[in-house]
Protein backbone atom coordinates (compact mmCIF):
# COMPACT_ATOMS: atom_id res chain seq x y z
CA UNK A 1 0.00 0.00 0.00
CA UNK A 2 1.64 3.25 -1.12
CA UNK A 3 1.13 6.73 0.76
CA UNK A 4 -1.41 7.69 -1.30
CA UNK A 5 -3.51 4.96 -0.42
CA UNK A 6 -2.92 5.02 3.29
CA UNK A 7 -4.12 8.12 3.20
CA UNK A 8 -7.57 7.64 1.01
CA UNK A 9 -7.97 4.39 3.31
CA UNK A 10 -7.58 7.09 6.58
CA UNK A 11 -9.92 10.00 5.02
CA UNK A 12 -12.57 6.02 4.61
CA UNK A 13 -11.96 5.23 8.16
CA UNK A 14 -11.92 9.24 9.83
CA UNK A 15 -15.72 9.15 7.87
CA UNK A 16 -16.52 5.73 9.67
CA UNK A 17 -15.29 7.27 12.88
CA UNK A 18 -17.66 9.99 12.85
CA UNK A 19 -20.54 8.03 12.70
CA UNK A 20 -19.52 5.64 15.25
CA UNK A 21 -18.08 7.58 17.72
CA UNK A 22 -21.38 10.09 17.67
CA UNK A 23 -24.17 7.30 18.28
CA UNK A 24 -24.30 6.79 14.26
CA UNK A 25 -25.00 10.64 13.54
CA UNK A 26 -22.97 11.48 10.92
CA UNK A 27 -22.08 14.99 10.22
CA UNK A 28 -20.49 15.55 7.24
CA UNK A 29 -18.87 19.37 7.96
CA UNK A 30 -17.48 17.46 11.80
CA UNK A 31 -15.62 14.84 9.53
CA UNK A 32 -13.81 17.03 7.03
CA UNK A 33 -12.85 19.24 9.69
CA UNK A 34 -11.10 16.06 10.56
CA UNK A 35 -10.01 14.72 7.45
CA UNK A 36 -8.49 18.63 6.71
CA UNK A 37 -6.26 17.95 9.53
CA UNK A 38 -5.41 14.26 8.34
CA UNK A 39 -3.49 16.22 5.55
CA UNK A 40 -1.41 18.27 7.61
CA UNK A 41 -0.43 14.89 9.96
CA UNK A 42 0.23 13.13 6.01
CA UNK A 43 2.13 16.25 4.87
CA UNK A 44 4.30 17.02 8.33
CA UNK A 45 7.35 18.86 6.59
CA UNK A 46 5.37 21.22 4.94
CA UNK A 47 2.52 21.28 7.65
CA UNK A 48 2.25 25.57 7.27
CA UNK A 49 1.16 24.89 3.79
CA UNK A 50 -0.85 21.50 3.93
CA UNK A 51 -3.11 23.23 6.60
CA UNK A 52 -3.39 26.12 3.88
CA UNK A 53 -4.50 23.82 1.28
CA UNK A 54 -6.74 21.84 4.13
CA UNK A 55 -8.34 25.03 4.47
CA UNK A 56 -9.01 25.89 1.41
CA UNK A 57 -10.75 22.29 0.40
CA UNK A 58 -12.95 23.58 3.21
CA UNK A 59 -13.91 26.60 2.53
CA UNK A 60 -13.94 25.94 -1.25
CA UNK A 61 -15.37 22.72 -1.40
CA UNK A 62 -16.95 21.54 1.50
CA UNK A 63 -18.68 24.64 3.41
CA UNK A 64 -20.19 25.46 0.46
CA UNK A 65 -21.72 22.42 -0.66
CA UNK A 66 -25.08 22.13 -0.87
CA UNK A 67 -25.24 18.81 1.00
CA UNK A 68 -22.63 19.25 4.07
CA UNK A 69 -24.18 16.75 5.95
CA UNK A 70 -23.42 14.05 3.76
CA UNK A 71 -19.47 15.30 2.40
CA UNK A 72 -17.33 14.25 1.80
CA UNK A 73 -18.36 13.69 -1.46
CA UNK A 74 -16.28 10.96 -4.00
CA UNK A 75 -15.28 13.75 -5.77
CA UNK A 76 -13.96 16.22 -3.00
CA UNK A 77 -12.55 12.93 -1.77
CA UNK A 78 -10.48 12.61 -4.89
CA UNK A 79 -9.97 16.48 -4.74
CA UNK A 80 -8.23 16.00 -1.50
CA UNK A 81 -6.34 13.47 -2.54
CA UNK A 82 -4.61 15.49 -5.36
CA UNK A 83 -3.82 17.80 -3.15
CA UNK A 84 -2.15 15.11 -0.74
CA UNK A 85 -0.34 14.41 -3.85
CA UNK A 86 0.87 17.47 -5.06
CA UNK A 87 2.30 17.67 -1.09
CA UNK A 88 3.97 14.57 -1.04
CA UNK A 89 5.40 14.00 -4.24
CA UNK A 90 2.46 10.91 -4.70
CA UNK A 91 0.85 9.60 -7.81
CA UNK A 92 0.81 12.40 -10.04
CA UNK A 93 -2.38 10.99 -11.95
CA UNK A 94 -4.51 12.10 -9.29
CA UNK A 95 -3.44 15.72 -10.07
CA UNK A 96 -6.11 15.41 -13.00
CA UNK A 97 -8.39 16.10 -10.22
CA UNK A 98 -6.93 19.91 -9.96
CA UNK A 99 -8.66 22.52 -12.08
CA UNK A 100 -6.77 25.80 -13.10
CA UNK A 101 -8.41 27.55 -10.33
CA UNK A 102 -7.06 25.24 -7.78
CA UNK A 103 -3.39 25.61 -9.44
CA UNK A 104 -3.45 29.11 -9.71
CA UNK A 105 -4.33 28.78 -5.44
CA UNK A 106 -1.67 26.19 -4.96
CA UNK A 107 1.02 28.35 -6.64
CA UNK A 108 -0.56 31.49 -4.44
CA UNK A 109 -0.15 29.39 -1.37
CA UNK A 110 3.35 27.88 -2.28
CA UNK A 111 4.70 31.35 -2.70
CA UNK A 112 3.29 32.36 0.45
CA UNK A 113 5.48 29.69 1.89
CA UNK A 114 7.97 29.43 -0.31
CA UNK A 115 10.88 30.83 2.14
CA UNK A 116 9.89 28.04 4.63
CA UNK A 117 9.95 25.03 2.19
CA UNK A 118 13.05 22.77 1.37
CA UNK A 119 14.38 23.68 -1.64
CA UNK A 120 13.65 19.95 -3.52
CA UNK A 121 10.35 20.20 -2.33
CA UNK A 122 9.77 24.13 -3.52
CA UNK A 123 11.51 22.82 -7.10
CA UNK A 124 8.98 20.18 -7.43
CA UNK A 125 6.41 22.04 -6.45
CA UNK A 126 7.07 24.61 -8.70
CA UNK A 127 7.39 22.28 -11.78
CA UNK A 128 3.94 21.16 -11.23
CA UNK A 129 2.55 24.06 -10.92
CA UNK A 130 4.16 25.12 -14.38
CA UNK A 131 3.43 22.84 -16.00
CA UNK A 132 -0.41 22.78 -15.18
CA UNK A 133 -0.67 26.28 -16.79
CA UNK A 134 -0.35 28.46 -13.62
CA UNK A 135 2.54 29.95 -13.83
Amino acid sequence: MNTNDKFLSDVKKAIKFDRAKNGGNYDGKRACEEIAHLLERYCPDVKTLSRQIGDFWLNSFIFLSADIKNEPSEKNIEKLQAFHAFLSDGDDSLLEHLSKDDWENLRDFVDDEAENLDLTSLQRMMALILEHGAL
